[in-house]
């Protein structure tokens, strides 16, 4: 059985999307940190990376679109920096309790899933990383870089995306936008459709 690896995420938007992909960029650039930028669209990670089949990937896009035709759209305010240990640095996002018990609920339902990977406390903390796998310098040149940002975003938490790995190359592309409701409908995919008509 062929199984790839996906990730369920926010993706950023608009401007907080350009400044996300210019701050990592620069980081990399110049303080030789993991490029980020190349890597993955700027988002905010919902559910962790897992790997699944087709079949058991149909399972979740099911989850995800019935998840997005009943909840709606909540505010995201991203200001500030904040850390992991020395490891991680990330642009934080100042959550309302509504968003974090959305994206909380959708990792529930997400790891009823048999198969499913999990880990604990995901979904409690939503956050945009702006560089990760630092060393203890290399994250001391970073956070005092950032102290000369002063980000400040806001924007709707209305979607959730599904990223796929592809075998072979550095970056996760999109596999599959979910808009949230009264944002905009999405359609099952085939796979998602083929697993509900197996289902009795």
């Amino acid at each position: 059985m062929i199984r790839a690896r996906y990730f369920v995420a926010y993706l950023l938007k608009g401007e907080t999307r350009w400044y996300h992909q210019r701050l990592t960029k620069t980081l990399s650039e110049r303080f030789n940190t993991a490029p980020l930028h190349e890597k993955a669209p700027p988002h905010i990670t919902v559910k962790i990376p897992f790997e699944a089949s087709t079949t058991e990937l149909a399972g979740v896009e099911h989850i995800l679109q019935r998840f997005a035709e009943n909840y709606s759209k909540q505010t995201l305010t991203l200001e500030h920096f904040g850390r992991f240990g020395h490891r991680t640095v990330y642009l934080d996002a100042q959550h309302s309790r509504a968003s974090v018990l959305l994206v909380r609920e959708c990792v529930r339902e997400l790891n009823e899933l048999p198969w499913m990977q999990t880990v604990a406390h995901e979904g409690n903390k939503l956050h945009a990383s702006v560089a990760r796998f630092l060393k203890p310098r290399q994250f001391r040149r970073v956070w005092r870089h950032l102290k000369s940002e002063q980000p400040y975003f806001k924007e709707d938490l209305d979607s959730l995306a599904i990223l796929k790995k592809i075998p072979g190359e550095r970056a996760w592309h999109v596999h599959r936008e979910f808009m949230l409701k009264g944002v905009e409908s999405a359609t099952p995919s085939a796979s998602a459709q083929n697993l509900l008509q197996l289902q009795p």
